[in-house]
């Protein structure tokens, strides 16, 4: 039996067939062994990725130059450290190249100098105190040889190195990416512009903050930085954005009880042009019946889910399982409205702006559609501008309660007796404003914001001075759909390919 079948033709093909298959995976697999080895061994390695670029960018010249154009300002940068060891050092080095760099563009209002404060402590024994934009006060500082000192005229702010990196995890072990020319950028700006907008915090309701990243995000804007309690205090004269992030107690009305209103405070904050509120809730955030009566009445409505015959709402929470980061669908993809006025407060993005454990806003009632997607009541009109995609759903209760299109970022703007405009803005993310979203080179967070501060009167931002990572992070824009479709398409080629060629030869076989 056994000669018999080896004996026949087909029978021998077929053996001889297997054998070599099995022979050519068996070379293959050592082959990939031994080269991993050696590659491991002699540390072969190719880096396909484009040499990353830390010098200063046009787009931070023309920002420079606008800064500067007309002004009599003299701005020094001081490194407390010689210039032999900054160059010598694999990271102080970009900061001092990118400050030589702005002084060789400007070098009748920028000057760099190099101090050995150990030699010679006296050069910059006067620089004291620096801004701690965290708690928008000045604090006391000793200095050492990372210390970054800018300065103009009578103003100064001390730097340490560090600020101008990026660390993955707030690890300062891992550097991930470089941010010196954006932090250069601002520290020039502070400089000639001492008395620039007031940006307040409030700090009376409950204010939860992840983290101080949004904080970082204003100061680079050029914000001086304060807190309020806007039960007991006046809002400064020189505030122009007042923020309530996350808030968890509500605001204080006009009810024959309470000494003091708040929202009779905004709304008198509000009567100045080039005036905002900007408020950040999420899907954790209690009902403030206040709070939320007030964003009504500018036409922006916080959406909720009553049960037939219950008594209690349930926020909002939208998950998109196709535009989202992670595969619980609760990080997404927001849509710019791209047309009108709405445009106007998100113009000119090119990243993907994220919104993470979002809730659901919509155009308050009593607010008339002006066909654009825009609602008007009286001289307050309601913008959507950013929405979540078609394939999102809101949640409440722990089901799904409504496919209606979700706004994720809302503006009301109020023309006022001068013809000028202030603003209301409700982000439904209170992710969106956090150091995982606004530290990266990816997403457009940062950008989103910025260009919405310039929409309602700032001027001179940072746009576009974006992080340098030391490591791609690309991967980062794959949405949960893609992933989907790579995942099918990658197993399926393979199988397909595979299956063609094999009936092709099977149908061969049997004609021969």
């Amino acid at each position: 039996m056994r000669k018999r079948i080896i004996r026949n033709r087909k029978a021998r093909y077929g053996f001889m067939t297997v054998l070599l298959t099995v022979l050519l995976i068996t070379a293959i697999v050592l082959c990939n062994a031994l080269v991993k080895t050696l590659v491991t061994r002699y540390s072969w390695y190719v880096n396909l990725n484009a040499k990353p670029n830390y010098s200063v960018t046009e787009n931070c010249f023309t920002l420079l130059g606008t800064l500067l154009d007309g002004k009599d300002a003299s701005v020094r940068i001081k490194f407390c450290d010689t210039e032999k060891n900054l160059k010598a050092s694999a990271t102080s080095v970009y900061v001092y190249e990118n400050a030589l760099a702005m002084a060789e563009r400007f070098p009748n209002q920028i000057s760099v100098e190099c101090h050995n404060i150990w030699l010679n402590p006296a050069s910059v024994r006067d620089y004291t105190k620096t801004f701690n934009p965290a708690t928008g006060e000045y604090v006391d500082i000793a200095l050492n040889s990372s210390c970054v000192i800018i300065e103009s005229g009578s103003y100064y702010r001390v730097y340490d190195l560090s600020e101008f990196f990026v660390f993955a995890e707030g690890d300062t072990s891992k550097l991930w990416a470089y941010n010196g020319e954006k932090k250069l950028a601002a520290g020039i700006l502070h400089a000639i512009e001492p008395n620039a907008p007031t940006v307040c915090f409030t700090n009376n309701h409950g204010e939860i903050f992840y983290d101080y990243e949004l904080m970082f995000l204003l100061d680079d804007a050029g914000y001086n930085i304060r807190h309020i309690d806007l039960f007991t205090e006046k809002i400064p004269e020189e505030c122009t954005l007042l923020i309530s992030y996350n808030p968890n107690t509500d605001l204080t009305v006009a009810d024959g009880v309470a000494t003091s209103s708040e929202t009779d405070a905004l709304n008198a904050f509000l009567q100045t042009s080039g005036n905002t509120y900007l408020v950040f809730v999420e899907n954790g955030t209690p009902k403030l019946p206040n709070l939320e009566g007030f964003l009504g009445e500018w036409g922006i409505e916080t959406r909720y889910h009553k049960e037939n015959g219950s008594a209690h709402s349930y926020r909002y929470m939208v998950q998109d399982t196709e535009q989202s980061l992670t595969s619980d669908g609760y990080t997404i993809y927001g849509q710019a409205v791209t047309e009108g006025r709405a445009a106007d407060f998100a113009k000119g993005l090119s990243r993907t702006t994220i919104f993470k454990n979002a809730t659901a806003l919509r155009a308050a009632n009593g607010y008339e559609s002006n066909g654009d997607g825009s609602y008007s009541k009286g001289n307050r009109t309601y913008y959507s501008v950013f929405e979540a995609s078609e394939s999102a759903v809101s949640w409440a209760n722990g089901r799904a309660v409504s496919d209606d299109t979700a706004t994720l970022f809302a503006v009301t703007e109020q023309k006022n007796a001068d013809q000028g405009s202030s603003y209301v803005a409700v982000c439904a993310s209170a992710d969106f404003g956090t150091e995982e979203f606004l530290q990266s080179s990816v997403y457009g967070n940062t950008d989103t914001l910025m260009t919405f501060f310039g929409s309602i009167g700032k001027k001179n931002l940072p746009i576009g001075l974006t992080l340098k990572p030391f490591e791609a992070t690309d991967i980062s824009t794959v949405t949960t759909a893609q992933m989907w479709r790579w995942t099918v398409a990658l197993a399926a080629i393979p199988a397909v390919a595979v299956t063609a060629v094999a009936l092709i030869v099977l149908v061969k076989r049997r004609r021969a």
